[in-house]
């Protein structure tokens, strides 16, 4: 059985369309016609919250170590070459923490602690939780300057989301998009038959 992707489902409109009579008088009627169903991403608001909540966190989870760090680096202060690297290793495990957190996060749980706040998860191109290579292209991504301010749009797409082919979605329509593909996908099995 072949799934679709979430960007090529298609559900049922209508629309209004206006003919003329044989006396050249216009009348309105609706008219059914099938059209691509588009991904109910995430609103601005609660982006711009997971991103607050996220920073929180990850300054909390950085001065849970931080503080071990630095109480040692004061026993060791009288030792310059171990002071030195051991500064060194702190420095480079800040700038290791911001990624990590980020891929661990997304890949474990399908989403990052900001984004329980508002029950919403990160989604593949089948609706899926992202495979590892993809949740790293997404944290990686996040590092491009102004990257945040990308999400403030309406469809709330970053950039992170829209380079690593991902959406955030809420549960509800994480739920509907697997129903929707259920459902097309028998339907397009039946038809080959």
């Amino acid at each position: 059985m072949a799934i679709k992707k979430i960007t090529e489902l298609t559900e049922e409109r209508w629309r209004t369309v206006y003919l003329k009579d044989e006396y050249g008088n216009r009348h309105a009627t609706t008219e059914d016609y099938t059209a691509y169903r588009e991904v109910k991403t995430i609103a601005p608001g609660p982006r711009f919250a997971h991103y607050l909540a996220d920073t929180f966190c990850f300054y909390f989870l950085l001065a849970i170590i931080q503080i071990p760090m630095e109480a040692l680096a004061a026993l060791l202060s009288g030792q310059s070459a171990i002071a030195s690297a051991f500064d060194v290793f702190t420095s480079l495990s800040v700038f290791a923490l911001y990624p990590i957190y980020y891929a661990v996060s997304e890949h474990l749980w399908h989403r990052t602690p900001g984004k329980f706040l508002t029950d919403s998860y990160v989604i593949d191109e089948y609706g899926n939780k992202p495979s590892l290579r993809v949740t790293l292209l997404r944290t990686v991504c996040r590092l491009v300057p102004f990257e945040p301010f990308s999400c403030l749009g309406d469809p709330s797409r970053g950039w992170h989301d829209s380079w690593s082919n991902t959406w955030v979605v809420t549960k509800e329509e994480m739920i509907e998009l697997k129903r929707l593909q259920l459902e097309q996908s028998e339907d397009f099995r039946a038809s080959d038959l």
